[in-house]
C-alpha cells in the first residue's frame, strides 16, 4: 500500500516540478521583460504560481488515483495505462508550453482558447507564426518532451515495480479518500471562490502576474469558460449608473467644425494599414526613415496625432473602424455573426445613401471570421486572395500590398462615383515578407517588422502618387489608419504606446491642408466623425464620438486580454481586470477616472452580451 501512495505522491510532484521548470523557461525566454522586474518578483511568480501548478497536477492525478483502487492483485495493466496516459498528456502540455513562449511575445498574454479561432484558417495561423524561430522552438519542444517523458516513465516504472499484493478492502477507502481530497488543490484551497487566474495574480507588474500562470490550466479553463456565458464578468457598480456615466461621455455639446467641402458627394477610400504603430512614424516622433512617404504626405493632409486603437488584433480593429464599436477584452464580436449583424456599418451607411462600396484584401477573408462580417456590411464587391494570381502571392498570407493597391487603382478608374472603398494591407504582418530589396537590414523580428512597413509605406505612397493623376482624385477623401498598434519596435515600453496609431486624411477638399489634429480620440470615433462631415446620420453609431464636435469629452478606451487602458488629457491608467490592479499610471487621473474606465468596460461588455 505504501508504494502505491508513493507513486501517487511522486507522479503528482513530478508534474509540479515540471511546471515550475516551464515557468523558469518562460522567464528566460522573455529575459528582457524578466530583467525589468526586481529578482524578488521572479521568486514570487513561482510561489504564487505554485497553487495553479498544484491545481492542474491534481486534475491530472484524478483518473490515475481512482484506478489505483483496482490494483490490489494485478497491476501490470495499470503500468501500461499510466504510461499511455502520460505519453498522451506530455506532448499536449509541452506543445502548449512552447507555442505559448512565442505567442506571448506577439499577443502579450498566455495562450488560451483564442488560438482555436485561428485553426479555422490554418494557413493564416502558420503565417502569423512565420516570424518565430521555428527550428529552435521545435528543438526545444523535442528536448522538453524527451525530458518530461523520461522523468514520468522512470517514476512509473520504478514505483510500480515495487508494488505487492494488498487487499481490495484497503485500496478502496484509501484511494477513494485521496481522489476526493484532490478537490482541495483543484479548487486552490478552502476559500469560497475556486481557482482562477486572479488567485495567482499578486503584483502591479503584469509580466510578473503572467509568469505565475500555469499554461495548461489557463488553456483548459479558457476552453471550458469560452464565450457562451451571458453573464457580464465586469460588474463594478449599479448598471444604471454605469450607463449614465458612459452616455455622458458621448453627449453632443456643440456644433461640428466642417473640415472638408461637403457640397460635393466625395468619394472615400479607407486604407487600413496592418500594425501601423505611431512608434514608426517620424511625424509622430517615431523611428525616423521607416515611413518616409507617409511622413511626406502628412504635409499635404490632416494628421490626427492622438488616436488610439480600440483593441490589439485585426478582427477587433476592423469592427472598431467600420462599425465604431469598442473592442472586448476577452472576446471578439466578429466571431459571432448573430451579434455583428446588429452593428451599424460605415459602408452600409454610405451605400444606403448612394455610394458604391468595395473591400480589398490580399489574404483570405475567412480568416478570423472576417467574411461574414464584411458580407453583413453590404459591400457591393469584395476582392480577396482568390482574385489574384499565384505569382503575386507571398509564401504565407496572400497578395503583396502593391499588387492589391494597383488592383484597387485600376478598379476605381471604372467605378461609378461616388464610391466608398476600403483596403486592408497585410505585408506588415508576421512573417514580414516583402517582394523588394531590403531597405532596413537585419534578420531579427524588429528589423523585419520595420523593413516590411517601409515596403508598405512605399506601396501606399506610389498608390497616392498615381491616384493624383486620376480624374476622380480631386473629388476623393483618402483616410489612412491602422487596424491596431504593435509591441514592436521596443522604443517605448508603456502600454499606451502599443495602441497609439496614426490617422491621416488626404484630399483636395480639405479646408486646411497640413493641419494637425491633437484631439484625444479612438478608432471608434472615425464613424461619427466621417458621417457628420458628409452630413449623413450618425446617431446609430452610439459608441463613436465626433472628433470635430465642439465641447466633446476627450477620452480613449482600449482593451487587451482581460485588461483595459483609459486615457484622458490629464494622463492614463492601465488596469488588469483579473487582479484588479492598476499596472501603469501617469498623470493626475484619480479614483473617479478609474471608476469611469470600469463603467465603460461594464457598459460596453454589457452591450456586447445583449446583441
Amino acid at each position: 500500500m505504501r508504494k502505491r501512495i508513493e507513486l501517487f505522491a511522486l507522479y503528482g510532484l513530478s508534474w509540479v516540478v515540471l511546471f515550475q521548470l516551464f515557468r523558469l523557461l518562460f522567464l528566460a525566454y522573455h529575459y528582457q521583460k524578466t530583467l525589468e522586474l526586481p529578482s524578488s518578483l521572479w521568486v514570487q511568480s513561482a510561489v504564487h504560481g505554485l497553487r495553479m501548478d498544484l491545481s492542474f497536477a491534481a486534475y491530472i492525478l484524478a483518473i490515475p488515483t481512482i484506478l489505483l483502487i483496482f490494483t490490489a492483485r494485478r497491476w501490470g495493466w495499470y503500468k501500461r495505462f499510466l504510461l499511455i496516459y502520460s505519453y498522451v498528456l506530455a506532448p499536449v502540455i509541452v506543445t502548449l508550453t512552447v507555442i505559448d513562449l512565442e505567442l506571448f511575445k506577439a499577443w502579450g498574454f498566455r495562450i488560451d482558447s483564442t488560438s482555436l479561432h485561428y485553426l479555422e484558417t490554418p494557413g493564416e495561423a502558420l503565417a502569423s507564426a512565420g516570424a518565430a524561430p521555428v527550428l529552435p522552438l521545435l528543438l526545444l519542444l523535442l528536448v522538453l518532451l524527451a525530458l518530461t517523458v523520461t522523468v514520468l516513465r522512470n517514476i512509473i516504472s520504478r514505483s510500480i515495480a515495487a508494488f505487492g499484493p494488498v487487499r481490495f478492502v484497503y485500496t478502496l477507502p484509501v484511494f477513494l479518500i485521496l481522489t476526493a481530497a484532490l478537490i482541495i488543490p483543484i479548487r486552490g484551497g478552502f476559500q469560497l471562490a475556486p481557482m482562477n487566474e486572479s488567485a495567482v495574480f499578486f503584483s502591479d507588474k503584469s509580466f510578473a502576474n503572467y509568469a505565475a500562470v500555469n499554461v495548461p490550466w489557463n488553456y483548459m479553463s479558457s476552453i471550458i469558460n469560452a464565450s457562451y456565458s451571458n453573464k457580464n464578468p465586469f460588474i463594478y457598480q449599479d448598471e444604471a449608473k454605469a450607463q449614465r456615466l458612459v452616455q455622458e461621455l458621448y453627449k453632443v455639446r456643440g456644433k461640428t467644425e466642417q473640415v472638408i467641402d461637403s457640397t460635393a458627394r466625395l468619394n472615400v477610400v479607407v486604407i487600413i494599414w496592418e500594425s501601423f504603430t505611431a512608434k514608426i512614424s517620424a511625424s509622430l516622433n517615431g523611428v525616423p526613415g521607416v515611413t518616409p512617404q507617409f511622413d511626406k504626405l502628412v504635409k499635404e493632409g490632416m494628421l490626427f496625432t492622438n488616436m488610439y486603437a480600440s483593441g490589439n488584433r485585426s478582427d477587433k480593429g476592423l469592427v472598431a473602424i467600420l462599425s465604431g464599436y469598442p473592442a472586448q477584452p476577452t472576446h471578439s464580436i466578429i466571431k459571432i455573426p448573430k451579434k455583428t449583424s446588429t452593428l451599424p456599418s460605415l459602408p452600409r451607411a454610405f451605400r444606403q445613401n448612394g455610394w458604391q462600396t468595395s473591400f480589398y484584401y490580399g489574404g483570405e477573408t475567412e480568416f478570423a471570421n472576417m467574411k461574414s462580417y464584411l458580407l453583413q456590411d453590404n459591400f457591393d464587391r469584395i476582392v480577396d486572395k482568390d482574385d489574384f494570381d499565384k505569382a503575386d502571392m507571398n509564401s504565407k498570407w496572400g497578395a503583396h500590398d502593391h499588387v492589391v493597391l494597383d488592383r484597387l487603382l485600376d478598379d476605381l478608374d471604372k467605378e461609378k462615383q461616388p464610391f466608398f472603398s476600403t483596403l486592408f494591407t497585410l505585408s506588415s504582418h508576421e512573417p514580414f515578407e516583402v517582394p523588394v530589396k531590403t531597405a532596413i537590414p537585419g534578420n531579427d523580428p524588429e528589423h523585419l517588422f520595420l523593413n516590411a512597413h517601409h515596403y508598405t509605406d512605399a506601396a501606399i505612397g506610389n498608390f497616392i502618387k498615381k491616384a493624383k493623376s486620376r480624374p476622380w482624385w480631386k473629388n476623393t477623401l483618402v483616410i489612412i489608419l491602422a487596424d491596431h498598434g504593435h509591441p514592436l519596435p521596443y522604443t517605448q515600453k508603456s502600454k499606451p504606446a502599443e495602441f497609439h496609431i496614426p490617422m491621416l486624411w488626404l484630399s483636395g477638399a480639405l479646408a486646411r491642408p497640413g493641419r494637425k489634429i491633437d484631439a484625444l480620440c479612438s478608432q471608434t470615433d472615425l464613424a461619427a466623425t466621417l458621417l457628420n462631415q458628409f452630413r449623413l446620420p450618425s446617431v446609430q453609431f452610439e459608441w463613436s464620438s465626433d472628433i470635430f464636435s465642439a465641447g466633446r469629452e476627450p477620452f480613449s478606451y482600449f482593451a487587451f486580454n482581460n485588461g483595459l487602458g483609459w486615457i484622458r488629457p490629464g494622463g492614463f491608467l492601465i488596469r488588469d481586470n483579473i487582479g484588479g490592479n492598476i499596472t501603469e499610471r501617469e498623470g493626475t487621473l484619480d479614483q473617479s477616472e478609474e471608476d469611469l474606465a470600469k463603467a465603460y468596460l461594464q457598459a460596453s461588455f454589457g452591450d456586447y452580451l445583449k446583441r
